[in-house]
């Protein structure tokens, strides 16, 4: 097995066995499939062994006995966890390993963050370690990345708008995206549009706070308050659904009167491309004027449902007429 060169960080999906591996970064999830994908590709080998270490809870000679051949092994898969954490045994004996690491074997090790640990973690890296990256995914383009290469890794197609209004009603959680990923990949078949999401996903709280401002900056009041009271008297809050108007109104105010591409767009109003595009074409026809009002309007909103008004529904309901009074006509 060819020794792995440095490099500045890999995704999981490109990962392959290598003697090094450090995974870095704090998302757990991504860090659990980097460890599943290696355990697949070393279930498809006889001879290989495979064994799992903590080095927090590490004791004196583990590291050794699970990277030496045995006489039913002649390779080792070795995953360290809570590389973090590591007490001073493991320290001194990953050190020791790292002098003459076996190029045979696969070891994995997670380091999800902090200030223990810099020496063991130069060490593996001047030991030509591959480094794959692990840290958190928290813009909506990086989610609608992520769900488009699991469809994509599963040769299923989803469409745009699906893969939009999946992000808007599970993207809080990486872990849980990726679950309704693979729900589903597993329970559906032929092409993902909005409709099959909608009817897996619908009901959730960022999925109808959506609806409800698309429809209210349509000038579509009776949709809006249509799906409102459904999602009111199903016992949402509405917290929430006040917190995407505003961030839909703010959306739509930022790229009001500005004519450039999104993708030129994005990285300055600290927007994704495609809620650039959705917002420049929700901003068609609006006043400047009107658009401040709506503002101002969500801001008294906003302050009526966190315990400023007796009926936060009411507020709210008030607040859907207003901006769909504002709306532009189509």
């Amino acid at each position: 097995m060819a020794r792995a060169q440095a490099s500045p960080g890999i995704s999981w999906r490109d990962l392959t066995p290598q003697p090094l591996i450090l995974l870095t970064g704090s998302e757990q999830y991504l860090a659990s499939r980097a460890f599943e994908l290696l355990r697949s590709q070393a279930a498809t080998r006889e001879d290989i062994q495979h064994t799992r270490l903590n080095a927090a809870t590490y004791e004196p000679g583990e590291l050794l006995l699970a990277t030496s051949s045995s006489l039913f092994s002649s390779a080792n898969l070795v995953e360290v966890h809570d590389l973090a954490s590591m007490n001073e045994y493991f320290l001194k004996d990953a050190l020791s390993y790292l002098k003459d690491p076996a190029p045979e074997n696969v070891l994995i090790l997670h380091y999800s963050g902090g200030t223990r640990g810099k020496k063991l973690l130069d060490a593996i890296k001047a030991a030509g370690a591959l480094i794959v990256n692990c840290q958190p995914i928290k813009r909506d383009a990086e989610k609608i990345d992520f769900v488009q290469a699991e469809f994509k890794a599963a040769k299923r197609r989803i469409t745009n708008d699906a893969v939009k209004t999946l992000v808007a009603a599970v993207g809080n959680s990486l872990a849980e995206l990726g679950s309704s990923c693979h729900q589903l990949i597993q329970d559906t078949t032929g092409t993902i549009d909005q409709e099959v999401v909608d009817r897996y996903y619908g009901g959730r709280i960022e999925a109808t706070a959506f609806k409800v401002a698309d429809a209210a900056l349509a000038g579509n009041a009776q949709l809006a308050l249509t799906t409102l009271r459904h999602s009111l008297d199903t016992g949402t809050d509405p917290i929430p659904i006040v917190a995407t108007l505003a961030m839909k109104i703010r959306q739509l105010a930022k790229v009001l009167g500005v004519n450039e591409p999104a993708a030129s767009l994005a990285s300055e109003l600290g927007m994704a491309p495609w809620q650039v595009q959705a917002a420049q074409q929700q901003a068609r026809g609006w006043k400047r004027a009107d658009v401040a009002l709506c503002i101002e309007n969500i801001a008294q909103t906003d302050r009526m449902v966190k315990g400023g008004g007796r009926s936060p529904g009411y507020a709210l309901e008030r607040a859907i007429l207003f901006i769909a009074s504002k709306a532009p006509k189509r």
